[in-house]
């Protein structure tokens, strides 16, 4: 059999054109696309090959994946494709070791792989017919479905569901109804448990009414015991939080009055929830009513008072709603006895909702300590009440919730003067309100308090962080990774946009292979809807011109081989990208990679056809453009259509096959579609690049004429350079004459700037110059302010930096 190679050697060496071989060491420097789908990085030219010859390449980290999400992630495919399943042991225990782990927040769609792993251990039970969950792997999971993801959570309240009404209550497969009915009371007790945090999950994800409905049938009535009490109250407080968290004031008084009918004893709790949601709402009568209440304790029936919060709650309200008066009433039964510590936190934030200064502050926490002492020298068995971090915290947060940080600021002093150290809560605000002034450099002196912490606020505050210094682009990239480092240690979670921000850092520094392992880290742990907050801005980042395009091209890389998601806009959008920086090569490489694509949503289409054509008629890429074009005769998921043929005739006129560019012309002109406007123009085009184009310009001109065909602006112009490049000077300058009668419009900068750069010849050039001067000099005038370049080196003819591209 010939070979292919020698064919194509002869071919090239008979045509005068070089032979190139992209496997050369020592090419050039240009990326290189990989052909394994793994993760590689773009490949450049070689350098300092002795010397490095014995160093040993580093590896690029591999993806981490939570653990089990791979095994539920290929059930899910086999089912998709109709394969053969994976045995359900193999199943059960990816389902156990992904719910095993505990420092994880599980995302809708890790919820979703999970849902669908359980649905097919219950059609497949255990040799000995037993189900795969047992009760403590239905709690376990249940209790990591109490913690809320950043996606919203439908997925995780949707198997939750599926847990209660498909696993739990069916008697063949786990626990069954009359459990709760069971003589014994640890079966009871178990039951209760699981109920408490089902409804912990209804509550949390927007489905508190129906958490009420479980709440009437199985937590009311007489409570026999201590325990029993605190699972009734526990119950209705979660379903008040619950109607709160969704802002449904209708249903949360509802509920309210039900309790009330039920008997259910309204607790200390309960009284804070309604307190603090009626308050934020600036609805002072409700939060009286309910301030007002009697409480009944859960331990002790005689604490009846209302608590620390409740305090803070109605007089922030009374503050912010300017019923002084009330709280003052409400301050002064605090004073009648000795306040307890709560009680002397509300007053102190009352004051500075008030507008009393630091100083005042200051003033009254000498007021505390005096009467505290007091109470104490009179009865010795009384606590010890002092000013301590809290009550701090709590001014700090009430300044941060004014907007003023200089209060704030000064609070965290009062405290130091006091002796009061700040806590992690403290350096948490602290960081929190430097960075809403803009502060980097003071909140990151803060974060030395808060390192290590786990906490949700925490770390979303050190993630602002982050994000802020990376955006500064002023501070030493040391100084951002030993943060980073920190979270990476402590297990804590970092958000998308922290990702991207850090990934875009080591971009910008060279350092792929580093961006590449932090996103393997983090990236595969994310839902679909945050790695699309990644894809958007990397590719933000690719189409920045200010960056480099190796830079974009690696990118690029990241985008096509991390994100295989990355839909087909998107991709053009790169591939546009790379035409506009004048590498068709890497534009092919993007357009290749959608071709070859077998995912319908990726694969190259119609649109993707017309924009590479384009690109390749702006950047006269004609090998490129071969290959192209013979990947679209052997497509057939696309038919041609006049705009797709408008793309091939623009190209190949673009890249100088003028006559190739008038084959498509007559194929658009007899197909049932016929030509646009576009097409016209294009045509024109064509011509103005062959040897006598006029003789077949005029034909077309004469036919547009013939019938009636409006000839706008671009469609004149572009006959008018298929006869200045053929030498027709006179002709041009006697149809531009006649324009305005003719077509009503004027020649303007557009018609004349185009005329004098399809003119290609120094002679008639100066010609076109001093006809502009002298009829249209304002139009020279601007002409020559965007500059122009000199042809064959500087000895040939002029061009002006104007953009002449014409769309399909």
């Amino acid at each position: 059999m010939p070979s292919q190679l020698t064919r194509v050697v002869f071919r090239r060496m008979l045509a005068d054109k070089p032979v190139f071989y992209r496997g050369c060491v020592l090419r050039a420097v240009r990326p290189r696309v990989p052909i394994q789908p793994s993760i590689v990085t773009a490949q450049c030219s070689q350098q300092r090959t002795f010397l490095d010859m014995f160093k040993p390449q580093r590896k690029v980290r591999s993806a981490e994946l939570p653990p089990g999400i791979d095994k539920m992630g290929e059930l899910a495919e086999l089912q998709r494709v109709s394969a053969r399943l994976p045995p359900p042991d193999e199943v059960s225990r990816a389902l156990n070791n992904f719910f095993a782990r505990k420092d994880f927040t599980a995302e809708d769609h890790h919820i979703r792989l999970a849902h669908n792993a359980v649905r097919y251990l219950q059609t497949h039970l255990q040799e000995d017919q037993q189900p795969w969950l047992s009760d403590s792997t239905i709690r376990t999971i249940m209790t990591r479905l109490e913690r809320r993801p950043q996606t919203g959570g439908s997925e995780h309240l949707a198997f939750a569901r599926y847990l209660h009404n498909d696993v739990v209550v069916q008697p063949e497969l786990g626990v069954t109804d009359d459990m709760k009915k069971s003589t014994s009371q640890e079966v009871q007790k178990q039951y209760s448990i699981y109920l408490s945090q089902y409804l912990r999950v209804l509550t949390l994800y927007g489905a508190s009414v129906e958490a009420r409905e479980i709440a009437v049938a199985n937590f009311s009535g007489p409570a026999a015991s201590i325990e029993t009490l605190k699972a009734i109250t526990s119950a209705w407080t979660q379903v008040l939080r619950g109607f709160t968290r969704e802002d449904n004031e209708e249903e949360l008084t509802l509920t309210a009055a039900m309790m009330e009918e039920l008997s259910i004893p309204f607790v200390h709790r309960m009284q804070n929830v309604l307190v603090a949601y009626f308050a934020s709402k600036n609805n002072l009568n409700q939060a009286k009513y309910w301030y007002e209440k009697p409480v009944s304790g859960v331990r002790d029936p005689n604490d009846t008072e209302p608590h620390g919060n409740a305090y803070a709650a109605i007089l922030k309200a009374c503050a912010v709603t300017g019923d002084l008066e009330f709280g003052h009433q409400v301050v002064a039964s605090l004073l009648k006895s000795t306040p307890n510590k709560a009680a002397w936190d509300a007053i102190f934030v009352w004051s500075a909702a008030l507008g009393k200064g630091v100083d005042e502050a200051d003033r009254m926490m000498n007021v505390m300590v005096r009467k505290d002492e007091e109470a104490r020298q009179q009865d010795p068995s009384h606590p010890v009440v002092r000013p301590d971090i809290e009550t701090i915290n709590a001014l700090v947060e009430f300044a941060i919730s004014k907007q003023d940080s200089y209060s704030a600021e000064r609070y965290i002093s009062l405290g130091e003067k006091r002796g009061i150290l700040p806590n992690q809560k403290t350096y948490m605000m602290q960081v929190q309100y430097r960075l809403s002034v803009k502060d980097i450099d003071g909140a990151r002196t803060a974060y030395f308090g808060l390192q290590g912490a786990k906490d949700e606020k925490s770390v979303e505050v050190i993630n602002a962080l982050i994000r802020a210094m990376c955006h500064a682009k002023q501070h030493h990239f040391d100084d951002i990774m030993a943060i980073v480092d920190d979270i990476h240690e402590s297990r804590a979670r970092l958000d998308p946009e922290t990702i991207t921000a850090v990934a875009i850092l080591h971009l910008r520094r060279g350092e792929m292979r580093d961006a590449i392992d932090l996103l393997q880290v983090h990236a595969h742990q994310y839902s679909p809807s945050q790695r699309a907050v990644i894809r958007q801005q990397l590719l933000a980042f690719l189409l920045d011109r200010t960056n480099s395009t190796a830079d974009a091209w690696d990118t690029y890389q990241i985008l096509r081989q991390m994100f295989p998601e990355t839909t087909r806009e998107d991709r053009m959008q790169a591939m546009n990208e790379f035409f506009a920086r004048q590498r068709p090569d890497m534009a092919c490489h993007v357009f290749f990679h959608m071709r070859n694509s077998t995912h319908e949503t990726i694969c190259a289409d119609r649109e993707v056809y017309i924009a590479a054509f384009t690109g390749f008629a702006r950047n006269a890429d004609a090998e490129s453009l071969e290959l192209a074009h013979n990947q679209l005769k052997l497509d057939l998921n696309v038919d041609l259509d006049t705009q797709l043929r408008n793309s091939l005739m623009l190209a190949y006129a673009g890249t100088g096959n003028n006559r190739r560019a008038l084959e498509y012309w007559s194929d658009i002109v007899a197909s049932k579609e016929g030509p646009t406007y576009n097409s016209i123009a294009i045509a024109f085009r064509s011509c103005e690049g062959m040897p006598w184009g006029d003789q077949h310009a005029k034909p077309i001109w004469q036919r547009l004429k013939q019938m009636d065909i409006d000839i706008d602006k671009q469609i004149f112009t572009a006959y008018l350079g298929a006869i200045a490049r053929n030498q027709l000077h006179d002709e041009a300058v006697s149809m531009l004459e006649t324009v305005e009668e003719e077509y009503g419009f004027r020649p303007d900068f557009y018609v004349l700037s185009n005329w004098f750069n399809a003119t290609t010849n120094i002679e008639r050039q100066g010609k076109v110059e001093a006809w502009i001067k002298e009829y249209y000099p304002e139009v020279w005038t601007e002409l020559e302010k965007v500059g122009y370049t000199v042809t064959m080196d500087g000895f040939g003819y002029r061009q002006y930096n104007i953009n002449r591209d014409l769309d399909p």
